[in-house]
């Protein structure tokens, strides 16, 4: 095994074995609070276990001579903290423990790595029971002695956080919201930095565990930043409306960010949430509290000073940000106990939206939560089927919605949709816009759909029974009216 090939006092670098790596460490090897959870899958997993096994039989099992080479592996050397932080290669090396522990039922010594994430926990209870279902137990402890990496060692915190945004982590490439996180974590300092890193670093495992509603994957930031707050904060005006990409997340959230004056406070701006506060301050395990009037606020994170375009913040004020949408898309969705407004809005989403075409719903919910931020639920479930009704619209004359569609909507309307929802003052203004689409009369009066038939078929049904039509009418000639005080009582119970 070659030793350190290359030093100059910031960077180390060596070729280590697996073994090596962990017995001659000088520190415990540790994950950081920016690092994501363990994302390998079953795929991934399962690859390491194929190739791995491939490589023992090459060179005959037990005689095992070449070394299995698995890339270059990134060390923070923090000597204050006394830990050898991983920054690149957290996931082959959580894996190859779990190999380990496999084979050798015990962890290798010098290890300190700690997940808290559900996401964490159900990947590595996966792998678990992939090694198990393997033969790898026969190639025994000899086998870590020849899995090899190129160790980086570097001494200075910046040159670790310059490596780990320009690296992609071997197999599973950085989402911009694993960037986003170390930057933001990084951004605060001060005197009780840790305990505000540690504190901001469960809110995001806590944020990427979230139940999906659109995306595919364990984890909902991608989703967030994606689905939602990029596309809040940028689909305005009518001539230049993109859908996102990696660059555009980074710099709105990282390159836009500014810097507050203090790493606990956030300065705030006059929005629907906040009519007094300047400033809100984080109150580590205490909730939060607003400045100057020293007010003491709920810990639910819905009811955070934020409004959706307001510029962001450095540090702890992306984290909160970020809660404060979670938390408003959970109050729409997932509350077990909602209020009447909310209630009456999941059913017709739940028996209508969820079925009219993924870009579209994608549209419907991102309208909601904006609607929500500016005006809460008051008049929630009322808006919603007037803007199911302009969508719905678009569902009866296109068979196949494609991902242009909601930009195409926003960019053809006499205004911006959402813009009219941030602009707005009262819900009734958006309410009576969304009545006036002139598109929306002319597609449900002509429409001729076999109902029950296609996706345009199933949709038309899915409004007919939710109206309660369906055993009474074959077509949506005259909708709008359908849309009355009666209905929505009835529905807000």
């Amino acid at each position: 095994m070659t030793e350190a090939v290359s030093a100059n006092g910031d960077v180390d670098v060596s070729v280590k074995s697996f073994a090596s790596l962990f017995r001659d460490a000088k520190r415990p090897l540790a994950i950081d609070t920016y690092q994501r959870p363990f994302v390998w899958g079953t795929d991934k997993v399962n690859q390491l276990v194929a190739d791995i096994d491939e490589y023992c039989h090459k060179t005959n099992s037990s005689r095992i001579s070449l070394d299995y080479y698995m890339g270059a592996i990134l060390l923070h050397e923090d000597i204050e903290k006394n830990r050898l932080f991983i920054i690149d290669g957290q996931q082959r090396l959580t894996s190859l423990c779990l190999l380990y522990h496999f084979i050798m039922d015990g962890l290798p010594e010098n290890q300190a790595l700690h997940y808290h994430s559900p996401i964490s926990v159900a990947n590595i209870k996966q792998a678990q029971e992939l090694f198990e279902q393997s033969s790898l137990r026969q190639h025994g402890a000899n086998l870590f002695n020849h899995i090899c990496f190129t160790v980086i060692t570097v001494q200075s915190e910046d040159l670790a956080f310059n490596f780990f945004d320009t690296q992609n982590n071997r197999g599973v490439p950085l989402q911009p919201t694993d960037l986003l996180k170390a930057y933001h974590l990084r951004a605060i300092n001060g005197r009780d930095h840790i305990l505000l890193q540690t504190n901001c670093a469960e809110r995001w495992e806590r944020l990427q565990g979230r139940k999906q509603i659109l995306g595919h994957g364990a984890d909902f930031a991608p989703t967030l930043f994606h689905q939602f707050l990029w596309r809040a904060r940028r689909w305005t005006g009518q001539k230049e409306i993109k859908r996102e990409s990696y660059n555009d997340i980074i710099a709105e959230f990282q390159n836009d960010a500014i810097r507050s004056e203090a790493p606990d406070s956030v300065p705030l701006y006059t929005s629907r949430s906040n009519r007094l506060g300047s400033t809100l301050t984080l109150l580590p395990q205490k909730g939060y509290r607003l400045e100057p009037l020293s007010i003491r606020l709920s810990n639910d994170a819905a009811e955070l000073p934020f409004a959706i375009r307001q510029p962001i913040s450095m540090g702890i004020g992306f984290f909160l940000y970020a809660e404060k949408y979670t938390a408003l898309i959970k109050q729409l969705l997932e509350d077990e106990q909602p209020d009447p407004e909310v209630h009456a809005f999941r059913n017709l989403y739940d028996q209508v939206i969820a079925d009219i075409s993924l870009y579209l719903r994608e549209l419907f919910l991102l309208a909601s939560v904006m609607y929500i931020d500016q005006f809460g639920h008051h008049q929630l479930f009322h808006f919603a089927l007037w803007l199911d009704h302009v969508l719905g619209a678009i569902r009866l004359e296109k068979q196949y919605i494609f991902k242009e569609a909601p930009l195409i909507f926003l960019r053809d309307s006499p205004y911006n949709l959402l813009d009219v929802i941030t602009s707005a003052f009262r819900p009734e203004e958006v309410i009576a816009y969304l009545k006036k689409d002139p598109r929306a009369v002319s597609a449900y009066d002509k429409e001729n759909i076999v109902t029950g038939k296609g996706v345009q078929g199933r949709y038309k049904k899915n409004v007919l029974v939710y109206y309660g039509y369906y055993d009474k009418m074959d077509n949506l000639k005259g909708k709008a009216h359908w849309i009355d005080e009666k209905l929505i009582e009835e529905n807000q119970v």
